[in-house]
């Protein structure tokens, strides 16, 4: 009997060894709630748990343009149970913007699959005279440092593209960094700053609204939802073009079994229809990479930022 019982056990303990996940997996957010980091990670929570078969638990950590999550992303055990909502700031450009990431974008993360990317549109409170690019740049230049823009933070992509604006533009406005483009959002409403590079939603709804007015399109062609607005070259400034994007992580040397359930149960979200429903009235477009492709993709990201900080000199302490 004990001879026959013997490999049921061993069959039983294989079994439950490769049982990932047994239990809730945490996905960590590197900005506040309400911006649109916030939104695609929970709508990927949410699909993650029937796959799954456990709950996948929201926890933001904004901070430090994302650095803050991702530090903490990057040094737990690599058993799957912790993974990050990285963005082209906390996985590109903050290792060569920011003087001490606290860790290598490239080398402590494993990258999942993409989830999606989006581009920004540059915007004033409606209460500023400003209508035209040209006007606001006139009128920077007559009052240099008076001038505010918001952002979501340190060294991301919104911060990044207003030095752009900043550099090739030659003015001198003032960035006013938040934790999260939504609380930049709520004070341009108010009008306590001038400008940002707001994303399509909920950028788009408050265009109509009235309750911000557009500039121009930080992107090499026109936005579908705002065909009447010039993208940035069109209105006599070039070199302010970025795109923000969004990926699923987890840390170095996450463990095969993790790894590989998460691609192929985040690759089927990113390519359903509720997905595309979602990121389409986000103004956003799916992010459709993994395995060799992502990491090409990461590595040209990290490539690009680090030729923008040698061009420019611009850094972050």
């Amino acid at each position: 009997m004990l001879a026959l019982s013997l490999p049921g056990l061993a069959m039983a303990s294989t079994v439950r060894a490769q049982a990932w996940p047994e239990r809730p997996i945490t996905l960590v957010i590197p900005f506040a709630p309400g911006a649109f980091t916030d939104a695609v990670g929970r709508f990927v929570a949410s699909a993650l748990t029937p796959r799954l078969g456990q709950s996948v638990l929201v926890e933001n950590r904004p901070g430090a343009g994302g650095s803050i999550a991702a530090r903490s992303v990057a040094r737990v055990a690599p058993d799957g149970y912790t993974l990050l909502v990285g963005t082209q700031g906390t996985n590109a450009s903050n290792a060569s913007l920011l003087r001490n990431a606290g860790y290598d974008p490239i080398n402590d993360f494993t990258p999942v699959h993409g989830l999606a990317k989006i581009v920004g549109t540059l915007v004033c409170n409606p209460a500023r005279p400003w209508r035209t690019v040209a006007e606001l740049v006139a009128d920077a230049k007559q009052r240099p440092g008076r001038i505010t823009y918001g952002s979501s933070g340190s060294g991301t992509v919104q911060h990044l593209l207003g030095e752009m604006f900043r550099l090739s533009a030659g003015v001198d406005i003032v960035h006013v960094p938040y934790r999260g483009s939504a609380p930049a959002l709520t004070d341009l409403l108010a009008g306590a700053i001038d400008l940002m590079f707001e994303y399509p939603n909920p950028g788009i709804e408050n265009i109509r609204a009235g309750r911000i007015r557009p500039l121009a399109v930080a992107a090499p062609e026109r936005l579908d939802g705002l065909p009447e607005v010039p993208t940035m070259a069109e209105a006599g400034i070039r070199g302010v073009e970025a795109e923000t994007w969004f990926a699923l992580f987890g840390p170095r040397g996450l463990k095969a079994e993790a790894l590989d359930r998460l691609a192929r149960e985040t690759k089927a979200i990113v390519a359903s229809e509720e997905f595309a429903a979602f990121i389409h009235r986000q103004g956003a477009s799916a992010l459709m990479l993994k395995d060799q492709a992502l990491r090409d993709f990461l590595a040209s990201e990290v490539a690009k930022w680090r030729g923008f900080a040698e061009a420019s000199g611009f850094r972050l302490d």
